[in-house]
């Protein structure tokens, strides 16, 4: 097929690591728009590669993976919480080292790290070392020690012209690292960047400031689906600090997870226990929370969760009061804002705002940073 340009849309050929909520829209965004994508702009996006804890299985030749494959890998992994069935009735499993050694060996090549937890770094540095693109929603590859030999491979590909693309890291589809990179990149010099940026601990402590005890505003998020399935992944403030980190590298600070100071919220005798039980005892943090916000309003602030990243000095991240008439102080729910303010957005911040979590708008993420790798990547091959 040729396009209106007159030339043959150029092949991208992607291999996604992990095929959870947000891999499986990833998915299906990919066979919706493929065809917008060749017309439009020109690439044949297939999906070469699908990869699980249990390895990956690869298209026998480079027309990718067909629909109906792609189809059963999703309705597999929803039903039986993986995809090796429909693997096995595909022709078998291969490593995921294999499966990108392969694909990368056949053209250009997007790695997808749409997995949780640091086991996928290796992979995403192999990836980069055999010459392919690389795109993470996944952010624990990039919180790792700045001295670890995986952590140099990752960032080293992450400035103007790398191949490795994050936007989804810090506020799902939102346009915070572009932003801060146009910022960077076109000479302007960061003061701080202050952001909520976790949906769940919006949605929290929204319904806090609106008179609903701690311990009930969180049962109230995981029943909406806004926390982890153990709330404490969300509550620890984990999540946000390495946000936080990626954000401060990004800005230039070699900082590390332990330079950041992390207030959790999950009581000390309650990191260990169950699920269930964590749940039923929570209440013991009302009484603290519930004077927090008092305190907050009769100031005139809400309690918000907030990360500081300032260009120097102290990076923290914890509950902060913060007055109602900035654009912070305002917000509710689960929305994500990030106010980034420069040498040229100093009285007047840049700020970047909307929703911060959701399967639709973080692949939509993913899928930008693909798109933007493209060309380079075609050029390349």
């Amino acid at each position: 097929m040729v396009n209106p340009t007159g030339h043959r849309p150029a092949r991208i050929t992607l291999l996604q690591l992990g095929v959870g909520t947000v891999g499986g829209e990833v998915l299906r965004q990919v066979r919706a728009h493929h065809g917008r994508w060749s017309e439009r702009l020109g690439f044949d996006v297939v999906f070469g590669g699908v990869a699980g804890r249990a390895g990956a299985l690869i298209a026998a030749g480079d027309r990718g993976l067909d629909d109906r494959q792609l189809a059963r890998i999703v309705e597999a992994r929803r039903a039986t919480g993986t995809f090796q069935s429909s693997a096995t009735e595909s022709g078998g499993l291969v490593t995921v080292a294999e499966a990108v050694d392969t694909l990368a060996s056949r053209g250009p090549l997007v790695v997808i790290d749409a997995a949780a937890g640091e086991r996928t770094a290796e992979l995403d540095a192999r990836a980069l070392e055999r010459g392919a693109g690389v795109v993470l929603s996944n952010k624990a590859p990039l919180a790792l020690p700045s001295n670890d030999p995986r952590s140099v491979v990752l960032w080293a590909e992450t400035g103007p012209g790398g191949r490795l693309r994050y936007e989804a890291t810090c506020g799902a589809g939102l346009p915070v690292i572009s932003t801060l990179r146009a910022l960077l990149d076109t000479g302007d010099e960061p003061i701080a960047i202050t952001g909520a940026l976790s949906g769940t601990m919006g949605a929290i402590f929204s319904d806090v400031a609106g008179g609903m005890p701690f311990s009930a505003a969180v049962r109230a998020a995981k029943e909406r689906g806004y926390t982890e399935p153990d709330p404490r992944d969300d509550l620890s403030g984990l999540d946000v600090a390495r946000k936080a980190l990626i954000l401060a590298r990004t800005m230039g600070r070699p900082v590390d997870l332990s330079d950041i100071a992390v207030e959790s919220l999950v009581p000390p005798d309650l990191v260990e226990v169950s699920v269930a039980e964590f749940l039923d005892r929570v209440s013991v943090g009302d009484d603290e929370i519930a004077t927090m916000g008092r305190e907050a309003m009769e100031a005139g602030a809400a309690l918000k969760y907030v990360a500081t990243v300032p260009a120097e000095g102290a990076i923290s991240v914890g509950l902060r009061q913060v007055p109602k008439v900035t654009v912070l102080g305002a917000l509710q729910g689960p929305e994500n804002i990030v106010s980034i303010c420069t040498r040229r957005y100093d009285d007047y911040p840049c700020v970047v705002s909307g929703p911060g979590a959701g399967a639709e708008v973080t692949a939509a993420g993913i899928l930008a940073d693909v798109l933007a790798l493209c060309p380079a990547l075609r050029a390349d091959a």
